[in-house]
């Protein structure tokens, strides 16, 4: 309930902060583009980074790479994703989200990319540089949430999403190993997550914009 520094009351209920505390319902919610848009982009990127997490070790092994040198990407995957946790919460708060995490989701899929021929001289060092950035960037779902439906429901939204994403965190893992133990290469399964991640930057940017006032019947189903 509290207002802006230097408001009053009578201030404080035509002023776009109080507008934008108004609520979307939770039933509402689940049925808006929205809420699914992120959804489904949210687990495309978390199956992608799970699959390469969980078999980092193993690939880069069968592409010849040393123990040590795998362990070091292994290692540095995670510690690197830090910049991207504070960087693109820093610049989601300075443009529009919808666009930052279409850059985000592109990066994803560029550092599979890169990951997929990762065994080619040069390119162990652009992979450290984008991939991790794309993994630390899953700080944009809340604010997301908050953004175009409030506080009212955003525990149970939340809770929603996070049962769906993971679900992708599961398959991810399943189908980068089988189908190395199928065709014997991981490369055909990362070049399909690099061209599944492009569905996530069109989610992205054919979601609608945030609402001025996120109030019920604000957002289409």
């Amino acid at each position: 309930g509290y207002l802006p520094d230097g408001d009053t009351a009578a201030e404080g209920a035509s002023s776009p902060e109080s507008q934008d505390n108004k609520e979307v319902g939770f039933k509402e919610g689940l049925k808006s583009r929205v809420f699914w848009h992120l959804t489904i982009a949210e687990t495309i990127r978390i199956m992608i980074a799970m699959a390469v997490i969980t078999h980092v070790m193993p690939y880069l092994s069968s592409v010849g790479m040393s123990r040590a040198d795998a362990a070091f990407v292994a290692t540095a995957v995670p510690l690197l994703s830090i910049i991207g946790r504070l960087g693109f919460g820093w610049l989601g708060d300075i443009f529009d989200k919808r666009y930052v995490l279409a850059g985000i989701y592109s990066l994803t899929g560029a550092g599979l990319l890169l990951f997929a021929y990762i065994q080619m001289s040069g390119l162990i060092i652009p992979f450290l540089i984008i991939f991790p950035l794309s993994w630390g960037a899953q700080v944009m779902r809340g604010s997301m949430v908050r953004e175009y439906f409030g506080r009212a429901s955003f525990g149970r939204l939340t809770g929603i999403m996070a049962g769906i994403i993971a679900g992708g965190s599961i398959i991810g893992p399943f189908l980068a190993g089988w189908t190395y133990d199928t065709l014997g290469s991981y490369q055909p399964i990362w070049s399909i997550f690099a061209g599944i991640s492009v569905i996530s930057v069109v989610l992205m940017l054919t979601m609608k914009p945030r609402p001025c006032h996120p109030i019920s019947g604000s957002i289409s189903p």
